[in-house]
């Protein structure tokens, strides 16, 4: 059933291209905004930077085997919620190596040029980094999802996220994550209506944020699904 009461719950997203958790946390709270009286504030954040702040080493660089489950754990919850994300061979080189520090600035360009577009590219840098497994840091990955989000006049997003406003906002949404005690993504503050806030941590927490603001958990919402 649609809810029709006023999404007055403000749910803050920290997130970062690079995280496939974050991919799942994106999509299923943007899904609950159907059921729940809730909105949805995304912040792109630099995850790199998060983990050289708080002096959290990235999670595949710690164990080996933690990185293996990781992968499976990912396809797992991906299935569950059915997400399409597609593993690459090799997880842990292919997040090490790769940077996505222009993909969030490109959002937060489109927060700033053209705000009702910022959902659609968010999810086409995720549909490019994590089921086509292909690179987003270049101009050309760019503006093939920015077209792909159907952005007009896509070269001046392209511009934008050089200027020293986007940049400085990408450092401000990542100390911003950091003062509220985050170390991983997604990083999720919900703030109540009638007041008080709560800190989460990962894309499985619906059952508890739902139970904080007064609202039932219906699983994943598989019918909602944008794929």
């Amino acid at each position: 059933q649609i809810c029709t009461m006023s999404r007055n719950h403000i749910i803050k997203l920290y997130y970062d291209i690079i995280s496939p958790y974050s991919f799942i946390g994106f999509e299923t709270l943007l899904r609950y905004r159907v059921v729940w009286p809730i909105d949805v504030v995304l912040k792109p954040i630099c995850l790199g930077g998060l983990f050289k702040d708080v002096g959290n080493p990235p999670p595949v660089t710690t164990c080996d085997a933690k990185a293996v489950y990781m992968a499976k754990e990912v396809q797992m919850i991906a299935r569950h919620y059915g997400i399409p994300l597609n593993m690459p061979k090799n997880f842990h080189d292919y997040v090490l190596k790769a940077s996505t520090v222009d993909a969030c600035r490109l959002i937060l360009a489109t927060q700033k040029l053209l705000p009702d577009k910022t959902e659609e590219v968010s999810r086409q840098l995720f549909d490019r980094f994590w089921i086509d497994n292909l690179p987003v840091n270049r101009e050309d990955d760019l503006l093939s999802c920015l077209k792909k989000a159907h952005v007009e006049s896509p070269d001046k997003f392209i511009e934008k996220i050089k200027e020293p406003e986007i940049k400085d906002q990408l450092k401000k949404n990542t100390k911003e994550a950091q003062d509220l005690g985050a170390f991983g993504l997604p990083w999720i503050e919900v703030t109540k209506a009638g007041g008080g806030s709560e800190i989460y941590f990962g894309s499985d927490r619906l059952p508890i944020i739902g139970e904080f603001i007064g609202q039932s958990y219906h699983g994943p919402l598989r019918h909602l699904s944008l794929f």
